[in-house]
């Protein structure tokens, strides 16, 4: 599954291609701009995202009060530690809330970027077997948001 296209706004200092930021919800400011739909209205509160191009395209930001720049973003892929039988390039996999604590070898079970009950898709294995102290058979894997 690819990721559908996503765009919000930057200042022009930070709108820079692997500029990555967590989207932590809208500014009271944006509450009542006409422009809040096509800067925020794809954005999750709490995801990880990466710019991935920059546009020529402006937008007034009352927030920033000065122009803002259309960027094109996408959510920042993540180490997750999973049972190995999951650890399929591909596989659609769901984080539940009693998977895990972070463990050693950073081979992480249940990291703080990854949301519990919120669906990823394996993008890489990284290590077949990782250490895990508390669940057997765990592969270390690159998940992106599904």
């Amino acid at each position: 599954m690819t990721y559908k296209s996503i765009y919000t706004t930057l200042n022009e200092s930070l709108a820079k291609p692997g500029y990555a930021f967590q989207f932590l919800g809208e500014a009271e400011t944006c509450r009542s701009c006409p422009s809040l739909k096509p800067c925020l209205g794809r954005l999750e509160i709490g995801e990880f995202y990466f710019v991935t191009n920059v546009r020529k395209n402006k937008l007034e930001c009352k927030l920033l009060e000065e122009r803002a720049v259309v960027v094109q973003v996408k959510p920042q892929l993540r180490n997750l530690a999973v049972s190995s039988s999951s650890a399929v390039v591909g596989t659609t996999i769901s984080v539940q809330g009693v998977d895990g604590i972070p463990c050693r070898d950073n081979c992480l079970c249940l990291p703080n970027n990854v949301k519990i009950d919120k669906h990823y898709i394996v993008k890489r294995v990284i290590k077949k077997t990782c250490d895990c102290p508390v669940y057997a058979s765990r592969s270390l894997v690159e998940v992106e948001p599904s």
